[in-house]
């Protein structure tokens, strides 16, 4: 077997989530004598290993040169984009697959290019680089398509997916997914459809449909499912685990987080030992501002913008909610400044609307008030259901209405009274009201 059918069986087997067929391809590489090939193996097998294996990365301090190596040897044996950043390799890995592209780009190879650009875009849309990335993926798609490489096309349709959901674009997360899930279902590819389960829980979650992202989000570690990928579903974390918290079933956030403090145990990463305090912080509500800080405090946690801003948005919330105006306007303010730059349009209507609720008592009163009296009456009797500690499955059967409607109406009560949850809506008094 030759080292680039290895690397194609090494990335096959683990888009599977078929652990046996990885170490077997790992097995068999080791049998090679491909010069470097046995000096950056024992990493290489680190980074592919299944996710339950007790192995831990070496020290990062020289993965430059290490990855530099690897892409001489066989590029493809770079770990794939979801696998480095779940290994917080971010910036060394952008690094290797910039380069990557400017060879490719030098030596007009269509099908390497493409898949270099659907790599770097993940890793810009981590750092923030939006725009670029959506260039990277736009560009990888349209070269993919012409050459007839739907995996390659899939995985940019999952990035320009990612970004249509960040962007409260639904349509397009709509439009980007159902050829992707269609194709992907028979090739058996986890890692793509796990991917297209995510962008549409996470555009479900921005559109405050908390039981139906729940429902997608669930099924990445669902054992069997054509949807179940670990790794991908570790990135999805704090999607899942805030689906679960708004739509009252926190034994599935509970599953999560313990996936996520195993994977802190097996490598350190920062972005996983970020993810696990807020975790702890919206599962956990008497260690919740402790967990907040110690988030916020992780070395590098402002290198991905997305997440730190969310987790201030998440902070200011709680802090809102405990009466403390002052830390949360500070908090509030920093994330609604990152969403902005970013056009992460829900977010920051979300960090808005968290803004308006800590103006002057009066003046929200006054804001509530007027609200009120622009709700329809379908809208009024799903704002007092969700008031009386409903969840959107249980108003849509006693309205006779889909969970999908009584979240569209939710969404309009709390824009049109300047809420963002039900306990801001149980505040109101609206459960007793006529």
């Amino acid at each position: 077997m030759r080292v680039e059918l290895g690397a194609a069986a090494l990335h096959a087997g683990w888009s599977a989530a078929r652990d046996d067929l990885v170490g077997e391809t790992l097995t068999r590489l080791a049998g090679l004598t491909t010069p470097g090939l046995p000096e950056v193996l024992p990493i290489v097998r680190t980074w592919w290993g299944p996710a339950t294996d007790p192995a831990r990365a070496a020290s990062p301090a020289a993965l430059g040169d290490v990855m530099a190596h690897i892409s001489r040897v066989e590029s493809q044996l770079l770990p794939a984009s979801p696998l480095g950043l779940v290994w917080g390799l971010d910036e060394p890995l952008a690094d290797a697959v910039h380069a990557l592209v400017r060879r490719h780009r030098r030596h007009a190879d269509g099908t390497s290019l493409a898949a270099a650009l659907a790599r770097i875009a993940r890793l810009d849309i981590a750092a923030g680089r939006w725009g670029a990335a959506e260039d990277a993926a736009a560009e990888g798609l349209a070269s993919a398509e012409r050459i007839g490489a739907e995996h390659i096309a899939a995985e940019c349709r999952n990035c320009l997916g990612w970004l249509a959901a960040a962007r409260g674009d639904g349509r397009s997360v709509g439009h980007l997914t159902v050829r992707t899930l269609h194709l992907a279902g028979p090739r058996r590819d986890r890692a793509v459809s796990a991917s297209a389960h995510w962008n549409r829980g996470m555009a479900a979650l921005a559109a405050g449909r908390a039981d139906a992202a729940l429902d997608l989000l669930a099924r990445l570690d669902e054992h069997g499912h054509e949807a179940a990928h670990p790794i991908i579903a570790l990135l999805a974390s704090l999607d899942t685990i805030e689906a679960a918290v708004h739509a009252r079933r926190p034994e599935i956030g509970r599953r999560r987080a313990e996936a996520l403090d195993a994977w802190v145990r097996r490598t350190g990463a920062h972005w996983a030992i970020f993810t696990a305090h807020l975790a702890r912080a919206l599962l956990d509500e008497p260690a919740a501002e402790r967990s907040y800080r110690a988030a916020l405090d992780v070395p590098g946690a402002s290198r991905r913008p997305f997440d730190h801003a969310r987790a201030r948005l998440l902070y200011g919330e709680w802090l809102r909610r405990q009466r403390r105006r002052r830390d949360a306007r500070q908090q509030l303010d920093a994330a609604a400044e990152t969403f902005h730059a970013l056009g992460a349009r829900p977010m920051l209507e979300r960090a808005r609307r968290e803004q308006r609720l800590i103006m002057a008592p009066a003046r929200r009163d006054t804001a509530v008030g007027t609200g009120m009296a622009t709700l329809t009456a379908q809208e009024r009797r799903v704002a007092q259901l969700a008031a009386g500690d409903l969840t959107n499955r249980e108003i849509g059967a006693r309205l006779r209405i889909s969970d999908r409607t009584v979240g569209h109406h939710l969404s309009n009560v709390f824009a049109k009274l300047g809420l963002c949850s039900r306990r801001d809506l149980a505040a109101t008094g609206i459960s007793g009201r006529s």
